[in-house]
């Protein structure tokens, strides 16, 4: 039993042994594409590089000291834009239900209507509201995106 539990581990210690290999190509770290802006973050190495485009221009950089901030900045703000715009697909989703539920309530229910479409008006405005946000932040993050763009290119 002991020997071959001793060869056992010998064969497992010979495999990870001989697999044992470093691939220098470079890997994808990172990407993401929000309206018109995407970046790609290659790792080769030390160095990264970032693909940044906003549409129109594409452009490759190196990352240093530099211009890290600018790309870290950049990163957050197409980041945001992203969000941003789940954010608002969900809130409009949300708002036509809102809708669709005012609706139903409007035709169906004969008794206490009028304070049932209070609420389901204040639902409404609530995701008015929200819709509204999410719309103004990505506008915020668009406009971020697009400075930090024209300062790296």
């Amino acid at each position: 039993m002991r020997i071959s539990f001793k060869l056992f581990v010998m064969i497992v210690f010979l495999l990870n042994l001989s697999q044992t290999c470093v691939f220098a190509s470079p890997q994808i770290v990172a990407e993401k594409k929000a309206g018109d802006f995407h970046y790609n973050i290659k790792a080769d190495g030390e160095t990264l590089t970032w693909s940044i485009g906003d549409g129109k221009k594409q452009s490759e950089l190196k990352e240093d000291k530099n211009n890290q901030r600018e790309l870290d900045q950049f990163r957050e703000a197409v980041n945001e834009m992203s969000v941003q715009k789940f954010s608002l697909i969900i809130y409009i989703l949300y708002l036509i239900f809102i809708g669709m539920i005012g609706y139903i309530f409007y035709k169906k229910v004969a008794k206490r209507k009028r304070e049932l479409m209070g609420i389901v008006a204040l639902f409404g405005i609530y995701a008015v509201y929200k819709c509204y946000m999410a719309y103004e932040f990505f506008v915020q993050a668009q406009w971020d995106a697009n400075y930090y763009f024209a300062a790296l290119t």
